[in-house]
C-alpha cells in the first residue's frame, strides 16, 4: 500500500518530475551504502540503530503525500502559478501515522527484496516518526495531554518555546545523540539523493568513496555546493527558507 502510494506521489518538481518511490529508494541506496562503509560508520554500530536508520530513511518523506503538497510539486514541475496554501511536507508527518503503521511489513519485505537488507529489530515509530518530521531542521515531535484525550502527538516548530499541554518531546537534537554519531544521517543521504537528481548524477559512490569520514562526507555537503543546489531546488516550490547550510553545520559540529 504504501509503496504504490510513493510510486504514484511525486517527489520532485525538477527534471520532468521524480516519483516519491525513487528519491525514497535514491535515498535508502545512499543510507545503505554509508552503513556499509566502516569508513563511516563504526563496525560496532548496534543493529537495532542500523534497522531504525535504514526504516526513517524510507519513511522520511511520507508528508509529502500530503495533497496540497503535491500540488506545490505539480505546479513546479508545470512552471505555473504556485497555489496559494504552502505546506512543509514535515508538519504533515503525523496525517499519515496509521498509514505507516499498517504497512511497517511491507517496507520490511521491501527493503529485504530491493536491497537484500534484512530489518531483525524492533523499530521504534516514535524515533522514526521524528526523524520524519525533524529532518530538515525545523520541527519537533511533541507528546502533550489534553482534557479526556490522553497523550498525543503534535508537530511543533520552535525548539526553545513552551508548551503548558507538552510532557515529553523528540527533538532532532535528541535524534543526534541517541543515534551518534549517524544522528544526522537520514538528512544526510536525503541531501545526496537530491543533490544527484538535481545534478543527473547516476552514481553516488564517487562522492561517498572520497569521503576518509563521516564529517568529511558532511563537510563535502557544504564545500561541492551540494547544500546550496538542493536549497536552490526546494525554492522552486516553497521559496521559504529551510535553513540547511546552517543545520550542516550543526551536524558537522558534533563529529570528530
Amino acid at each position: 500500500m504504501l509503496v504504490n502510494k510513493f510510486k504514484n506521489n511525486w517527489g520532485k518538481s525538477s527534471h520532468g518530475g521524480e516519483t516519491l518511490y525513487d528519491h525514497t529508494m535514491d535515498c535508502t541506496k545512499i543510507m545503505h551504502k554509508v552503513l556499509t562503509d566502516e569508513k563511516l560508520a563504526p563496525a560496532d554500530y548496534p543493529t537495532q540503530k542500523r534497522d531504525q536508520l535504514m526504516y526513517s530513511m524510507f519513511i522520511h518523506d511520507i508528508g509529502k503525500l500530503d495533497l496540497n503538497f503535491q500540488a506545490m510539486l505539480e505546479a513546479s514541475r508545470d512552471e505555473k502559478e504556485l497555489p496559494a496554501k504552502r505546506v512543509k511536507h514535515e508538519a504533515s508527518t503525523l496525517d499519515f501515522e496509521a498509514l505507516l503503521v499498517e504497512s511497517q511489513w511491507e517496507v520490511k519485505e521491501h527493503l529485504r527484496d530491493a536491497l537484500n537488507y534484512n530489518i531483525t529489530t524492533t523499530i521504534d515509530f516514535e524515533d522514526a516518526l521524528a526523524f520524519a518530521v525533524s529532518h530538515h531542521g525545523l520541527f519537533y515531535l511533541s507528546f502533550e495531554t489534553r482534557d479526556s484525550e490522553g497523550e498525543i502527538k503534535r508537530i511543533r516548530r520552535g525548539w526553545t518555546t513552551f508548551n503548558y499541554n507538552e510532557k515529553r518531546r523528540i527533538t532532532l537534537v535528541d535524534l543526534l545523540f541517541d543515534y551518534h554519531p549517524l544522528g544526522g544521517l537520514v538528512i544526510i543521504c536525503d541531501l545526496l539523493g537530491s543533490f544527484c537528481y538535481e545534478k543527473q548524477i547516476e552514481d553516488v559512490d564517487g562522492i561517498i568513496g572520497h569521503a576518509k569520514s563521516l564529517r568529511d562526507l558532511v563537510e563535502t555537503l557544504l564545500q561541492k555546493g551540494i547544500v546550496k543546489t538542493v536549497e536552490e531546488s526546494i525554492n522552486k516550490y516553497d521559496p521559504r527558507n529551510y535553513g540547511l547550510q546552517n543545520l550542516i553545520g550543526l551536524l558537522a559540529g558534533g563529529l570528530t
